[in-house]
């Protein structure tokens, strides 16, 4: 990787969707449009900030992406451009759980502090939640204890804040106020996402291009409706 080498990240796993380039010193955001299903606006927004920026895509050092859990449409098409940018120049790829981003964002916003665990809950259903610990005195970029669950069998373990949308069950959010946990909300964003990356690109941290996949806890809405209506097999393929 080129000294200083700016390094790309891809933030779709929420409806709020961003990219951003940078490297240590500085760092610029743009905005995806996400608002229309008519338009596809994160190609044209890499390009964007590309262009602003004067950097061709070659001259990247690496893509960083949100693996999620989140939308079904955002994580796919971000790790498809993440895939095929590097399969194309053969720049490397971080993948980053999106619970650990989210603590990145409450960090950066001051709503926690340095050394403060928190839970992280994403991808609520029904009275499910995927919940994932993120302790940045053991490891500020894993996802810990990760698991979908209903709130009987959650175990906080002492830590109390809870990063949620408001998407968060009602049982939850019930189970939060008599335990006394502090509920802070869901912000994700692609600066949090690169400052995260380049830590984990300069651990080698890496993902194999071949090997990147979105994180789900639970079968895709879309895929469900398709089997539904096509008599898909459990990989989306049709049965006869």
């Amino acid at each position: 990787m080129p000294p200083g080498a700016p390094v790309l990240a891809i933030e779709a796993s929420q409806r709020v969707q961003s990219v951003a380039i940078g490297h240590a010193g500085w760092v610029e955001q743009e905005s995806v449009a996400s608002d229309r299903r008519d338009r596809e606006d994160l190609l044209p927004a890499i390009d964007r900030l590309c262009q602003r920026r004067g950097v061709r895509p070659r001259e990247l050092a690496a893509v960083v992406v949100d693996g999620g859990p989140g939308g079904f449409t955002g994580l796919r098409m971000a790790h498809a451009a993440a895939q095929a940018m590097s399969v194309a120049t053969g720049m490397p790829v971080v993948q980053v759980c999106a619970a650990v981003v989210a603590s990145e964002m409450a960090r950066r916003e001051a709503v926690l502090e340095g050394g403060q665990a928190t839970w992280v809950a994403l991808a609520c259903k029904g009275e499910e939640a995927w919940v994932a610990r993120v302790d940045p005195g053991s490891d500020p970029d894993l996802a810990m204890d990760a698991r979908s669950c209903t709130v009987v069998d959650w175990d906080p373990a002492g830590v109390r804040r809870l990063i949620a949308d408001e998407h968060l069950p009602a049982a939850w959010v019930s189970a939060c106020d008599r335990q006394g946990i502090r509920r802070l909300p869901l912000e994700l964003d692609a600066t949090a996402l690169l400052a995260v990356g380049l830590r984990m690109l300069a651990r080698g941290r890496l993902t194999p291009a071949q090997a990147l996949v979105p994180l789900y806890p639970r079968e895709a809405e879309a895929v469900r409706l398709w089997r539904a209506r096509h008599g898909g097999g459990a990989d989306g393929t049709r049965t006869a």
